[in-house]
């Protein structure tokens, strides 16, 4: 059962603290999202090499779940003038986004890939971009 760290940017974005099952085979991680109360509707994966710059947005309904599946990917994190910045390895592997939060990913490793999980589907008009003057958060 996933456990949560402090939350960030006052409870919108919270690092999933999972469990690491361990031995000579390699690791096991799993994901519950029913004790997050999440739906999972699309699932995606994005690998990327090193030094890569993906997302630069935030979703106006839909909440996210970033998980890790290699590498070292930095996360830079905004809503209503706050930053934070986590890094996402093989410790802390997952975070959950809530809506509104403007998210930006830098993969650190080649190889690094992130497995995005999200409670709605695509839609173009749910995305914000970063506006002129810093990143634009949805309300």
């Amino acid at each position: 059962m996933p456990t949560e760290r402090t939350p960030l940017l006052d409870g919108m974005v919270r690092v999933l603290e999972l469990d690491r099952f361990r031995d000579e085979r390699g690791s096991l991680v799993p994901l519950t999202f029913d004790d997050l109360g999440f739906r999972v509707v699309r699932t995606f994966v994005v690998d990327a090499p090193r030094g890569a710059v993906r997302g630069g947005h935030a979703h106006r309904r839909v909440r996210q779940v970033l998980f890790r599946a290699s590498g070292t990917i930095e996360l830079e994190l905004r809503r209503d003038g706050q930053l934070a910045r986590l890094t996402l390895d093989e410790e802390h592997p997952a975070v959950l986004i809530e809506a509104g939060v403007w998210a930006q990913q830098t993969y650190l490793d080649d190889g690094a890939a992130l497995i995005v999980f999200a409670d709605g589907r695509y839609e173009a008009d749910e995305y914000a971009h970063e506006a002129p003057g810093g990143p634009e958060t949805a309300r």
